[in-house]
């Protein structure tokens, strides 16, 4: 997540206008309603003690292998992502759903033209010897 701009650590404000996936803004930054102030990309103090009341406020830490990993607003962040991943899977299948159904109804279609071909049947010739047939069959 770290960038720097000219050799220097990026600012404050390029740094809020910068659009976090789902995952960066819940496990790598504090909850914006925590009140923390922005040091860098990992680091944040607290500006004048926790202002809100949410529970992801007292979970996180700077310390680079915990940062906010148990907070809610991580797991959130990763179900998002996962989401939006299996929606893009499910698109996948169901394209490929329709192309399957086509190809089984051309080979359906082959294989009944292919079953007239080795009869010598023509094509549209009635396969029926009675003129009216009876209901019951043996």
């Amino acid at each position: 997540m770290g960038r720097t701009v000219g050799g220097l650590p990026e600012s404050p404000d390029l740094f809020y206008l910068r659009k976090l996936n789902p995952i960066e803004s819940g496990c790598c930054k504090p909850p914006t309603s925590c009140g923390y102030v922005y040091m860098n990309e990992t680091f944040w103090s607290p500006g004048g003690g926790l202002v809100g009341s949410d529970p992801d406020c007292a979970r996180w830490n700077n310390d680079q292998e915990q940062l906010c990993y148990s907070c809610n607003s991580c797991k959130a962040g990763v179900l998002a992502s996962l989401k939006k991943s299996w929606r893009k899977v499910s698109v996948i299948n169901i394209v490929i759903l329709i192309l399957l159904v086509i190809l089984y109804v051309i080979a359906c279609a082959a294989f009944r033209h292919n079953k007239r071909m080795d009869n010598d049947e023509d094509f549209g010739e009635t396969r029926m010897e009675k003129a009216q047939p009876s209901r019951i069959h043996f």
